[in-house]
């Protein structure tokens, strides 16, 4: 493990590295190490995975009807944007094959535990375009989500604390950020639309009569996307997530940056909806369809 030198300036050491001062008080010597990245890793996912799990329970059994779905929103979507705070780590020591790999289990994952919440503006935006919800509903649902987005950097935070990873201390100390936007603003807003299109259109799909293949391949077209365009906008196609991560860095101006985070993913999602209109594919019938001809 590597080791590690103590730090006078920025925030007050006692309260972020308790776990060392515990320890150093068994021991009898200060523990100047860090564990592993992966080790760092596993800790963040488990403990951002367990907090929206049990907040989604609690909120289950004790929020009031009225708030429940939006409680689970914006528990979903600071959970969701948090697992790609560390996911940059993933990408930095292990590469976008790892990074490919962390992406579909995640999406694996909320699939599972998410419960029907949902953790994207352009869901709302979408169900909007359905009409399935009222323009207040929408609205309220995407604030609600906004704030989320920008809460999941407190929670990543409160994990980096433990002190545990190198990455972890560095992002702890961090004073600023830096945009993600690599490219034109023109360039950005159409490639943010373009994913937000396909993967809202491909997420109204059933492209496999199986239901775990199918999850896996939408999950897989999410992860390529992210990859592909992370040097270009961080290719987010989600909203909150840019906000949370983003809003406010340097290098992007707030009106630069709803221009390519929230107007391009918006008009994918619109433009999804009129391609699904067009062209939709349903293997399951398709199937069934098949079966029904043979017997």
């Amino acid at each position: 493990m590597p080791r590690i030198k103590k730090k006078t300036r920025g925030r007050s050491n006692g309260k972020e590295m308790a776990w060392r001062h515990i320890l150093s008080l068994i021991l009898g010597e200060y523990p100047e190490y860090f564990f592993s990245p992966v080790f760092g890793t596993f800790v963040y996912f488990i403990i951002v995975m367990g907090f929206g799990i049990t907040v989604r329970q609690l909120n289950k059994r004790y929020s009031p009807d009225f708030l429940k779905s939006y409680v689970a929103d914006f528990v979903s979507t600071m959970e969701m944007c948090g697992y790609f705070y560390e996911n940059n780590n993933i990408m930095k020591h292990y590469g976008s094959v790892f990074l490919f790999i962390a992406i579909v289990i995640e999406c694996l994952i909320s699939n599972r535990t998410f419960e029907g919440a949902s953790e994207n503006p352009c869901k709302a935006f979408h169900e909007l375009l359905m009409g399935r919800v009222q323009v207040l509903g929408a609205v309220v649902t995407i604030a609600i989500q906004t704030l989320a987005g920008l809460a999941s950097y407190r929670m990543a935070q409160a994990v980096w604390s433990l002190d545990f990873v190198l990455d972890h201390r560095e992002r702890f100390y961090e004073t600023t950020c830096s945009s993600d936007l690599n490219t034109t603003l023109m360039v950005g807003l159409i490639l943010e639309m373009i994913a937000t299109l396909m993967d809202t259109w491909i997420n109204k799909q059933t492209l496999h009569s199986n239901g775990l293949i199918d999850e896996v391949i939408k999950a897989s077209n999410a992860a390529v996307m992210i990859i592909l365009g992370i040097e270009w906008t961080g290719m987010y196609f989600n909203p909150a997530m840019a906000s949370g991560h983003t809003f406010g860095c340097e290098g992007t101006a707030a009106g630069e940056h709803f221009l390519v985070y929230w107007l391009g993913p918006f008009i994918g999602c619109y433009l999804a909806s009129i391609v699904d209109s067009v062209y939709h594919v349903d293997q399951s019938q398709t199937q069934a369809d098949s079966e029904k001809k043979t017997n």
